[in-house]
């Protein structure tokens, strides 16, 4: 379980960006103790049209842009796909893990959640290089971001893997030099992309 506080950084750049922040606490990658991956989907697309309907909230743009790590970067991209089809403007995922269930990554499994459904203007995806790795990966190789944008080219507008990078290198608690360099790198892309 992973806390928004390990993301803080990230959070600052995107509010750096004029953008309002709404982000779960924690998220419970185990659908089978917390939420499945559509009901977290769902929930983030209501969220987004619940805090777009209160007064005050009418001049903020038509479409959004959502960023998520992990399990994050898959809700991210399923809200596209398949909940908020229209209202998603820029998404950035960084190493989103299509497991259990694989619903981007296995279409036939899944036929309404494709990314070929999404009208978003930019679909950014990160890959750390050793997320697939060891025992217990935290980022399988064969649904991973690699994946999603071998599927999905022409939804994809660009696929950055971070050579030497673990999957939890996006925390601020990973301090090492690698780690360090991912997370600037998703920074700059940010700045870039979302405004």
């Amino acid at each position: 379980l992973l806390k928004l506080e390990t993301f803080q950084t990230t959070v600052d750049c995107i509010v750096e960006q004029n953008q309002v922040v709404i982000a779960f606490k924690l998220l419970n990658p185990l659908p089978i103790i917390g939420k499945s991956h559509n009901a977290m989907a769902e929930e983030v697309a209501g969220v987004v049209a619940a805090f777009r309907a209160l007064d005050g909230n009418e001049c903020l743009p038509s479409k959004y842009n959502i960023i998520g790590h992990s399990l994050g970067g898959k809700v991210a991209l399923m809200v596209a796909a398949e909940f908020d089809i229209k209202n998603v403007n820029k998404i950035i995922a960084l190493d989103p893990v299509d497991a259990k269930p694989r619903e981007l990554t296995a279409p036939r499994l899944s036929p309404r959640c494709k990314l070929s459904n999404s009208e978003a203007a930019e679909i950014h995806l990160f890959q750390s290089e050793t997320g697939g790795d060891g025992l217990i990966p935290l980022c399988p190789s064969d649904s991973n971001a690699s994946v999603v944008k071998e599927i999905y080219p022409d939804q994809i507008t660009s696929l950055l893997i971070n050579e030497g990078a673990g999957h939890m290198a996006y925390q601020d608690t990973s301090e090492d030099d690698v780690s360090v360099k991912a997370r600037e790198i998703v920074r700059a892309k940010i700045a870039e992309v979302i405004n």
